[in-house]
């Protein structure tokens, strides 16, 4: 064992970080102060003592941002610096002593693809906030108004405040397992070609084939592409499946079911995107290694260490901010974006480019990187 330094870092090298990746990803979910953990910022139309109480009653935004005006927060949410907005909007002082109040003047936005357990504790807390501002005003109202006047069933703070999605299509709003699901573990799937891949690429280099291609001059490009081509074929079939498990499977098991009015010109770049550096990736490792065994024990634990950070096996917007950053050295956290982009927050070819982009870059040097190993003598 001693002189198998792969076994070695399988054994104990992958269970430690994994221990410090996956403690760290679920820190907060352990936590009851689920609310206290959500990103947010507010718009305050209404600038008032009322609307300033109203925001010292919610936990405090853990992201220091100056809005200028109300656009601002919208583009806070599209950018995902944030998960919750709040909008106060002007009439609401007046609004809370009134029992015939049928508008709501604080709604809050949030990004299609938040945790609805996150939704549901950061409206708890508006809830909770404005009950106590009202019953305030209330109190403050009785002094002159005749109790019999106030009808109770229109004193509920649902009659001040909603919930949007910042974006409104038909399918779209709120994350589902599956929509979070089918995403993930598509992309980690694609990610394990390296192992039929790597035998396939050690084998050749062992039986000379590689070495009799290049006495009859194929060029390296030419190799590459010999091997990209394929498998690409092979994760378009996968991916194919995989869509129609979310779709028409887990329903039937009691699932929700994937809803797929999508852009799929959207959904065709991004699973290409990941098949090339999946693949990219896998021939790089292929190259580099000298057995088989080499290949599939690097490839696999890289590709299980990728899915851990990534947000594949803990979803990205539970984990603190921190890890949140920290995807972002995961190629399968790219892809995975991209997917959900398209899955829940209904994004189209022109709102791809960064995961899109970085996949494309990530899978050109792992075929430069492959490409040169090819070429140096053995």
């Amino acid at each position: 064992m001693t002189r198998d330094i792969h076994g070695l870092l399988v054994l104990f090298a992958m269970p430690a970080a994994f221990i410090l990746i996956m403690s760290m990803a679920l820190r907060d979910t352990f936590k009851l102060n689920v609310a206290e953990k959500v990103r947010w910022q507010y718009w305050d139309e209404d600038r008032s003592e009322a609307s300033s109480a109203l925001l010292k009653h919610l936990p405090a935004p853990e992201r220091k941002v100056v809005l200028r005006e109300r656009g601002d927060l919208d583009g806070e949410l599209a950018s995902g610096h944030i998960q919750m907005g709040l909008e106060v909007e002007k009439g609401y002082a007046k609004a809370l002593a009134d029992a015939d109040n049928h508008h709501a003047f604080v709604t809050i936005w949030t990004e299609p693809g938040t945790p609805p357990a996150l939704i549901g504790a950061f409206r708890a807390e508006v809830a909770r906030a404005l009950s106590l501002e009202r019953m305030a005003a209330l109190v403050n109202a009785t002094a002159e108004t005749p109790e019999e006047n106030l009808s109770v069933k229109k004193l509920s703070d649902e009659t001040l405040f909603e919930l949007k999605f910042r974006r409104d299509r038909a399918g779209l709003g709120e994350l589902t397992s599956v929509q979070q699901s089918v995403p993930a573990w598509l992309v980690f799937a694609m990610f394990f070609v390296v192992i039929p891949l790597s035998t396939i690429f050690i084998a050749e280099k062992q039986q000379g084939t590689l070495a009799r291609l290049r006495s009859l001059q194929v060029s390296t490009a030419l190799l590459l592409v010999g091997k990209v081509v394929p498998f690409y074929l092979v994760n378009m079939v996968q991916t194919g499946l995989m869509l129609l498990v979310g779709r028409y499977v887990v329903p039937r098991l009691g699932g929700d079911a994937l809803q797929l009015d999508v852009d799929w010109l959207a959904l065709w770049a991004v699973a290409s995107a990941v098949s090339l550096a999946a693949i990219g990736f896998a021939l790089a490792v292929a190259a580099i290694a000298k057995t088989t065994e080499q290949a599939t024990t690097v490839g696999g634990v890289a590709n299980i260490l990728f899915g851990a950070l990534g947000g594949v096996m803990v979803p990205k917007l539970v984990m603190p901010a921190v890890m949140q950053s920290a995807t972002m050295l995961s190629p399968m956290a790219w892809g995975l974006t991209g997917f959900l982009d398209v899955f829940v927050r209904g994004a189209h070819l022109g709102g791809l480019l960064m995961p899109v982009g970085l996949l494309l870059a990530f899978a050109a040097l792992c075929l430069a990187v492959a490409g040169w190993r090819i070429r140096q003598p053995e």
